[in-house]
């Protein structure tokens, strides 16, 4: 999935009472320390290697008050090389380049002892890479002692010429520590117009490049508090300056313009809402691009509803917070993972079938919410749940092969399973098909009867098949695939595996339901060449930002209720077919049903969607009432909240059903990878 999501961090002197709140501090951490986890939790665990991301901080206290964080902590990076090692360098440089007495003025020994382990790679790098720092550090920060006398005309020589050598001699003599300490941090002074990285088109990063960068010598691992104090302490000395926002958003802009084919743009604003530089951000620009705004108005201030996403300004509210609120996107109810975030004690607003994406933040155990909240609305997609009350999907997940052994099942006639899947409810989206939707049934026994039990190509038996029912079939890759998922349309997904790649992929599937398989349970590239492989078809149905979601054939009681997670196409090496009409395609009656009940149907399903805040079901077992939201398992064994009974959702009522079946695919993030 192609993403490219962008954060704006406020650094400035405005925010410094929120970003180091001590009350906040000591039960969740400082904000400082919050943002470097939000940026972790945005790029962790993506469905995609296509997925890109830049972090721009703005309100530096130096001449340039925006810089790309990523490439900063990848410049002031020591990558775990000790400090000694670095003083050493820092040390041949300064006397190679007018300094050739820095260790008359102090010893390597005194200097080490002296700087501080995140001071280090601040000065070595500006000291290599900056000339115009490396003068300036040489010749105005160190001791004129440490340079050697020159008779060339200039005012740095002549101040040199003028110090007699007794005086060289016994300056040492007189150094104290305190003088080291001084030199020290005049030069990271000096460094703070130096060291911060320019927002250029280079500031984009792949995930796995901004993973290391944020996390340093960690690699893979999660961002550990080490690491996060580590971050804060590189970072602290450089901000609590102006508040150039829309500097910064302008930067944005200008970083989506040059990535504009990426699928899904997601931009969040971390700030208090009150910038320097005008209240007229690129909206209209960031809407052309197609790019969602995420505004986290950061406050200490104690707020009423933090879990609450609102669909218009509140007058009471400051102007800082409805500034915010005007920058936000607006998103269609439809698109809310409502069932997780109501189980979580969230309140949605949905006046006009939509709500905007601004989120008071007053602790930082909310950032990892908003992120998740953020990512599952704008980079998730279903295909099911407009036909989820009119479609038992247990005709696909637990009946489909009734009559044929487990062996046949599950090797056999997949791919009748898979292609009647996609083309049975393909044509149950025309509203008022002319002759009726033919019965799943009758597709796959028809498809069976064609091509036997013996397996058959999936590509040939679509082509063949699908214009008998007015339906087209093209091959396609996993974005395409996906494209189709945004339309509402199942795909028919295939891939090879050997035996002992099947056995792998069902032992990880048997120990972790819910897990997201990746490559590194199940690496296909290691695969022997010319080893024999065995195909097998199943339904993507549904993807969000970690992973893809696809149903199988082979019941309920396998994996997750008969569906499983990938972390992308490639894990598995899968192709896809796309059985899709077009208008050409439907008859002059179809169209004319469509004009005619098409708004009714897109109200009912907008009305189940939105009554799911508040809708309640009684359990046919205790007959006992409760919210929707409150019942757990899935669609074939729904788990009462009061009995702990299960039963079947499909059956029970179409609130219910959607519910289940939306919380199941919205909280696989929640799961750990094995």
């Amino acid at each position: 999935m192609e993403v490219l999501s962008g954060i704006l961090v406020d650094v400035s002197g405005s925010m410094a009472e929120n970003v180091d709140d001590r009350r906040v501090g000591q039960t969740g951490g400082t904000w400082a320390r919050s943002i470097f986890k939000f940026i972790d939790r945005l790029i962790e665990h993506d469905a995609s290697s296509d997925h890109r991301v830049f972090v721009i901080a703005f309100g530096a206290l130096c001449k340039q008050e925006t810089f790309d964080v990523l490439t900063t902590l990848k410049t002031l990076d020591s990558n775990g090389r000790p400090k000694r090692a670095m003083v050493e360098e820092g040390v041949k440089i300064m006397e190679d380049n007018g300094a050739p007495r820095v260790q008359t003025w102090a010893t390597i020994e005194e200097i080490d002892a002296e700087i501080k382990e995140w001071q280090t790679p601040i000065l070595l790098y500006a000291l290599k890479e900056k000339p115009e720092f490396r003068r300036k550090f040489i010749y105005e920060c160190l001791p004129v002692s440490c340079r050697q006398v020159q008779h060339s005309v200039g005012s740095y020589a002549k101040e040199a010429a003028n110090c007699t050598i007794g005086y060289i001699r016994a300056v040492h003599h007189y150094m104290t520590e305190d003088s080291v300490i001084d030199v020290i941090k005049k030069g990271t002074d000096l460094a703070r117009d130096y060291v911060l990285a320019q927002v250029t088109r280079d500031a984009v990063y792949c995930v796995k490049d901004a993973s290391k960068n944020l996390r340093g010598s960690i690699g893979d691992e999660e961002l550990t508090e080490q690491r996060t104090n580590e971050l804060l302490e590189i970072v602290k000395h450089f901000i609590y300056g102006d508040t150039p926002l829309m500097e910064s958003l302008n930067h944005a802009v200008t970083l989506f313009r040059d990535n504009r084919n990426h699928q899904y743009k997601l931009l969040f604003v971390l700030s208090d809402g009150y910038p320097k530089d005008g209240h007229n951000p690129p909206l209209r620009e960031l809407a052309d691009l197609d790019v969602k705004v995420v505004c986290c108005y950061i406050t200490s201030r104690p707020i009423a509803e933090p879990r609450h996403l609102y669909s218009s300004v509140r007058p009471k509210w400051d102007e800082a917070a409805k500034f915010m609120f005007g920058m936000s996107s607006s998103i269609t109810t439809q698109k809310i993972p409502r069932t997780v975030f109501v189980k979580k004690g969230w309140e949605i607003d949905i006046d006009n079938n939509e709500t905007r994406m601004f989120f008071q933040i007053n602790h930082p155990d909310l950032i990892d919410e908003v992120c998740k909240f953020a990512k599952d609305c704008v980079c998730s997609q279903d295909a099911l749940t407009d036909v989820l009350s009119s479609v038992s999907l247990d005709l696909y997940i637990n009946k489909a092969n009734e009559g044929f052994s487990p062996q046949q099942q599950e090797e056999k006639t997949c791919y009748a399973v898979a292609s009647a899947t996609v083309m049975h409810l393909a044509v149950k989206r025309i509203v008022g098909r002319e002759g009726g939707c033919p019965d799943f049934y009758e597709i796959r026994n028809e498809l069976i009867d064609m091509y036997g039990k013996k397996a058959a190509v999936v590509g040939e038996v679509l082509r063949d098949v699908c214009p008998k029912y007015r339906l087209r079939c093209d091959k396609t890759d996993q974005r395409g695939a996906m494209s189709a998922i945004v339309e509402k349309r199942p795909v028919v997904a295939i891939f090879q595996l050997s035996d002992d790649e099947w056995r792998s992929f069902n032992k990880f599937y048997q120990r972790n339901p819910r897990g997201i398989l990746t490559s590194k349970h199940l690496d296909i590239s290691r695969r022997p060449q010319g080893v024999e492989r065995r195909g097998h078809a199943v339904v993507l149905t549904s993807f969000n930002s970690e992973s893809l979601c696809l149903m199988n054939s082979k019941g309920s009681d396998w994996a997750d209720g008969g569906f499983f997670r990938v972390q992308n196409a490639a894990v598995l090496g899968m192709k896809f077919h796309d059985v899709h009409w077009t208008e050409e395609d439907l008859l002059p009656s179809e169209k004319e049903a469509y004009i005619r009940d098409g708004a009714d149907i897109s109200a009912k399903l907008m009305k189940s969607l939105t009554s799911l805040q508040t809708a309640t079901y009684k359990c046919p077992l205790c007959s006992v009432e409760s919210n929707v939201s409150e019942f757990k398992g899935h669609l074939l064994a729904a788990q009462c909240p009061r009995c702990g009974e299960t039963f079947n959702a499909n059956v029970a009522g179409s609130d219910l059903a959607l519910n289940i079946y939306l919380t199941s695919l919205l909280s696989s993030g929640s799961q750990v990878r094995e």
